[in-house]
């Protein structure tokens, strides 16, 4: 039997391990198990609540981890709409990530029980899809998942080498019929396809792999590439340090080098990727979009958006898009987008009896200046630089029905003067750095 790979397991931090009772889970954790792992793994079943035997197999989970002295939670999501890029597997895939991350600390690890067989699948998957060399060295051993890792300890593995380690240490495990629902692409390529290609080609599981390796020194290559250009097409967004990308110097690189560089950047700010295909598509409405369209590109993990000659790159969740909320009581207001509003001075009542805080209504007016006119804040904030999809994230604050203030960058000029004449002061506190004009 192979060994398992030691540097996809954490040292210092919990190792959560994604066990769906399966097989392939219930090898890695007694593999774990076996190697006095246990003071240092934390056991964790998602139920994606996808059918009415899904609570029955989260029990059963339970209980096989049990068997082998360990304790297992179990993390029930809403049931999920089949729908996105690639499918309810991906939709899935992400959900169940984007809980296990809600649970790790930095250096901590989530373990999965991917293995060889698992490669092979996504690496064929992915061509019929047409990635690209970062895609076709297939999944890593260790690769980001913040705040934490994502390891896979038993790439070397291959299936009939998990299925010989279970029966000779006489482990029982889950027999999930999801896994037979040829609607599935990853099922239909495993019980339809390979079984095919395995007749004619015996040995190809060898050879994708390789080819693996061939497509990772191939990828490295390009990504040193990727981050040069990555560098030069960069802008730094005014005092706020955002980074976006000059459009139409990324439009006039070859296309393929053009998603390597999204790529980079998605690395730099540790989130997944867009697929190519969308990709390709929002690269294409890019190029051909009139100066007053806004091409967007949305996947599970960010948003990437075409506005004033740059490309904007927005992490998720994105803020909402009608939000409201009375200030309570005392001087600090939580705000929905992020941060909260600080009152200093004196006592808020002074001011006004009803304070409340909402997004910009439509059409909303402030006069800056006393002797000035009434300006629409949207103009405001288009002035100042704010993409239009973002505005709506300010909080205006209206004192007694009157609008008062947005944010803290645009005030009504008589409110700026009492704020000024009392030795008072209104602060946004830890404001997320994309709302800074």
């Amino acid at each position: 039997m192979p060994d398992i790979d030691t540097h996809a397991i954490s040292s210092t931090g919990t190792n959560w391990v994604a066990f769906s009772g399966g097989p392939d889970s219930v090898c890695l954790l007694h593999l774990l198990i076996a190697a006095g792992l246990s003071r240092r793994i934390h056991v964790v079943h998602v139920d994606h609540g996808l059918d009415d035997q899904s609570a029955a197999r989260a029990e059963r989970a339970v209980e096989i981890a049990a068997d082998m002295g360990m304790d297992c939670s179990v993390e029930r999501l809403d049931p999920l709409q089949p729908r996105g890029a690639g499918g309810p597997e991906a939709v899935a895939r992400h959900a169940r990530y984007a809980r296990l991350q809600t649970l790790i600390q930095p250096g901590d690890h989530v373990l999965t029980a991917h293995h060889a067989d698992d490669q092979v699948e996504t690496v064929l998957l992915r061509l019929l899809r047409g990635a690209g060399p970062d895609g076709l060295r297939g999944m890593q051993p260790l690769r980001r998942l913040a705040p934490g890792w994502l390891g896979r300890p038993l790439l070397a593995w291959t299936r009939g080498e998990i299925l010989e380690y279970l029966r000779r240490n006489e482990l029982d495990y889950l027999h999930d019929p999801t896994n037979r629902d040829l609607s599935l692409d990853r099922n239909y390529l495993r019980h339809r396809v390979l079984p095919e290609i395995a007749r004619r080609w015996p040995g190809y599981r060898s050879s994708i792999l390789q080819s693996c390796r061939w497509q990772g020194a191939a990828a490295r290559s390009m990504n040193v590439e990727a981050r040069r250009t990555f560098e030069q097409l960069a802008r730094t967004r005014g005092h706020s340090g955002e980074t976006t990308l000059d459009a139409a110097d990324w439009l006039a690189l070859e296309a393929e080098q053009g998603f390597a560089v999204i790529r980079a950047w998605c690395a730099d700010e540790a989130i997944g990727a867009p697929p190519t295909r969308p990709l390709s598509e929002f690269r294409a409405q890019c190029a051909s979009a009139r100066p007053d369209r806004q091409p967007v590109l949305d996947w599970p993990d960010a948003r990437l958006h075409a506005w004033g000659g740059h490309l904007w790159l927005d992490h998720k969740p994105v803020v909402p898009g009608g939000w409201q909320c009375a200030w309570p009581d005392g001087n600090r207001c939580r705000l929905p987008v992020g941060g909260s509003l600080a009152w200093s001075g004196v006592a808020r009542g002074e001011i006004g009896r009803h304070w409340h805080l909402s997004n910009p209504p439509r059409g909303a007016r402030l006069r800056l200046h006393a002797d000035g006119p009434a300006r629409e804040v949207s103009e405001l904030m288009r002035e100042a630089g704010i993409p239009p999809w973002r505005r709506h994230a300010y909080p205006a604050l209206s004192i007694d029905g009157r609008l008062c203030a947005v944010g803290v960058d645009w005030m009504d000029a008589r409110f700026a003067e009492r704020l000024a004449r009392s030795g008072s002061r209104l602060e946004w506190r830890q404001r997320p750095t994309a709302l800074l004009p």
